[in-house]
């Protein structure tokens, strides 16, 4: 069965795999369509680009973006993007800095309740990619601190926990501006995590999205359930917005490339309207 993966991340982010390996491992496993969305960064978008083409692999490059928000967190995927515009790469590249800055500040919080963590241990985790939260996750599992992420997750790095400190991030308009700067497409990922107390409350939400220019909703989401992915779909057809989805691929968070859930294949039909989406811009 052929499949489509509209959101993956690389070694150039938080991911375990690198560009080629996420392109093998992804032809390997039925994909026949990726998009590489690391965040805040499209380091790893020339190697995919280089790979993907030698192999005669689609490939959408992309991004995703924390945006500014008060209540819960908002990530928005920039889909099918000029990765070698220069006013993305100078963003990005100011985003990798504030990331890498917040990773000395998170260890030196974890220092105060006597987890000592070695900055060189999480850098050599990034692989010379931008330092996330993930990176000291893995390096806390590694210690001892925790028997997985989601363990680490729980107790750590998180609001309210040790290790805790806020993320510097970008503004909605000006991510979407720099998305369509660079030819790209706006997509809300995984909508629920805004954490809104309804679909009513999403859908007045998102009606301000739209107007700040947002094309696209990210429907099949490992963060959805069916039941949540039927009823986002029925709003995004309400406003005819672009339907994407994606597995949020990392490699160690027992995700499935080319499902939303791990039995929910995410419909290949989306990579056809896709298709006729980019063509008609």
């Amino acid at each position: 069965m052929k499949k489509i993966d509209l959101h993956t991340h690389t070694t150039a982010s938080d991911g375990i795999f690198s560009p080629s390996k996420l392109i093998d491992f992804a032809a390997r496993n039925g994909v026949v369509a990726l998009a590489v969305t690391d965040h805040d960064t499209v380091d790893g978008i020339p190697e995919a680009v280089e790979h993907a083409r030698s192999v005669g692999f689609r490939l959408y490059p992309g991004v995703e973006f924390s945006i500014d928000y008060d209540a819960g967190s908002f990530h928005l995927i920039g889909l099918n993007i000029d990765y070698t515009d220069a006013e993305i790469r100078k963003t990005v590249r100011e985003l990798a800095d504030h990331r890498n800055r917040r990773a000395y500040r998170i260890i030196d919080e974890l220092k105060k309740h006597d987890i000592d963590i070695p900055i060189g241990e999480v850098l050599a985790e990034a692989s010379g990619g931008a330092v996330g939260r993930p990176h000291i996750a893995r390096v806390m599992v590694s210690r001892g601190y925790g028997a997985n992420l989601r363990d680490i997750f729980a107790n750590y790095l998180v609001k309210g926990k040790p290790g805790y400190v806020k993320k510097i991030r970008i503004g909605l308009e000006e991510a979407v501006n720099l998305i369509k700067r660079c030819g790209g497409i706006p997509v809300i990922a995984h909508p629920v995590s805004l954490e809104c107390a309804d679909m009513r409350e999403f859908e007045t939400l998102l009606k301000g999205f739209i107007a700040a220019g947002v094309e696209g909703i990210e429907v099949y989401a490992g963060m959805h359930s069916p039941e949540m992915a039927r009823e986002y779909l029925s709003i995004a057809e309400k406003y005819r917005l672009l339907v994407t989805g994606g597995s949020d691929f990392h490699g160690d968070k027992d995700e499935t490339i080319g499902n939303y859930q791990k039995d929910c294949p995410i419909p290949f039909e989306i990579y056809r309207k896709l298709e006729e989406y980019i063509r008609n811009k």
